[in-house]
């Protein structure tokens, strides 16, 4: 979720152009340790009676944060349970950002939540930092490259990650119980490949789309942000399609702490470890990220344009998908909720908490 997943692994379906909406061994194929377990059984409650009212997109963030709920040393759980509420988990933080979103919207449950609506007002570009919209041949993460941006995922990610190491923040930065949440929420939008990932396109006489995946080519050409300009005959976005029908294809009906429980039970493979320092494993993810989705454009019939009235602005591009594209992607999808999780774990037990710092 994937909004892979994977962001709304993750947001609601049928979105517009809104994509905000998702070398290290956390622990091997060793079933849930106790503490852990504990973790997850004691918030089934509050799961239960609210699980029809999740987007599919939460279901998958959810997920995620369950996985590395799990998988957490036990002085990382006691350094993140002093950014946590009580009651809270990694899972049940793990879709603020996007309720933050709805909100300055006036929708969902933090409508008027005084933090919610500072939090907009403090950073009113929020929705940018859930993704980035590299071309699908991009090979490195450089700032600068055609489609980064200050303010992507993979920027703020990294800046999450200065907040929860400083021992003090400036008036003018999210907390670090904020970065925290963003953080959970972030890792799993970086496993949705369309968070990560735009077509860029060159357009006939007769507006026929043709892909474009050379950054090079791609600079200065209309893209379809993320998919979200790409839909079906039934118009639906190719961007809502992996985060939301494909975890529901994955789920098969499970709620997120059952999903998670089946993924831990699979096992964490060692080719899902960050190379180097970990401040460096992002920009390595989203480049595989990148990999992913353009895999996921590859098998696209592209049809028609459609463009502003004045032909200023690119409005969608009709595709169809092949046979079996959905059973073939929810595999991905599958594996990168697991990946996600545990990719998240392995941050934050390798994260520098400083001793008694300001929330």
């Amino acid at each position: 979720m994937f909004a892979l997943v994977l962001g709304n692994f993750y947001n609601p379906p049928y979105r517009t152009t809104d994509r905000s909406c998702h070398g290290f061994h956390p622990g091997s194929k060793r079933g849930l340790d106790m503490p852990a377990l504990l973790i997850l059984l004691l918030t089934i409650a509050g799961w239960s009676f609210t699980a029809q009212a999740w987007a599919f997109g939460d279901l998958g963030h959810r997920t995620v944060g369950a996985i590395a709920d799990a998988q957490l040393t036990p002085e990382t759980r006691a350094a993140v349970r002093t950014l946590l509420r009580s009651g809270e988990t990694l899972a049940t933080v793990a879709t603020w950002p996007d309720e933050v979103k709805r909100a300055k919207k006036n929708l969902g449950p933090l409508t008027h939540d005084a933090e919610a609506q500072r939090f907009n007002e403090d950073f009113p570009d929020n929705r940018e930092w859930h993704y980035v919209d590299l071309p699908l041949d991009t090979a490195v993460y450089t700032e600068g490259a055609v489609g980064s941006r200050l303010n992507d995922i993979v920027q703020t990610i990294q800046r999450c990650i200065r907040v929860i190491e400083s021992q003090t923040v400036s008036d003018h930065e999210m907390t670090r119980a904020q970065a925290l949440r963003w953080l959970v929420h972030l890792l799993g939008d970086l496993h949705q490949p369309l968070h990560l990932g735009s077509g860029y396109y060159r357009f006939d006489a007769q507006r026929q789309a043709h892909l474009i995946t050379d950054p090079h080519e791609a600079a200065g050409k209309d893209e379809d942000r993320g998919g979200t300009l790409l839909l079906t005959a039934a118009e639906e976005q190719l961007h809502a399609f992996w985060d939301d029908r494909l975890v529901n294809e994955v789920a098969k009906g499970r709620s997120y702490l059952e999903l998670a429980q089946d993924l831990l039970a699979q096992g964490h493979q060692g080719a899902w470890d960050g190379d180097g320092s970990y401040h460096h494993w992002v920009d390595q993810w989203a480049v595989e990220g990148i990999r992913l989705g353009k895999s996921a454009y590859e098998r696209l019939v592209f049809g028609t344009a459609q463009f502003d009235g004045d032909h200023t602005g690119l409005r969608k591009i009709t595709i169809t998908l092949p046979r079996g594209y959905e059973q073939d992607e929810a595999k991905i999808v599958e594996q990168q909720l697991a990946k996600a999780g545990y990719r998240l774990a392995a941050i934050l037990n390798a994260l520098r908490f400083p001793a008694a710092a300001s929330h």
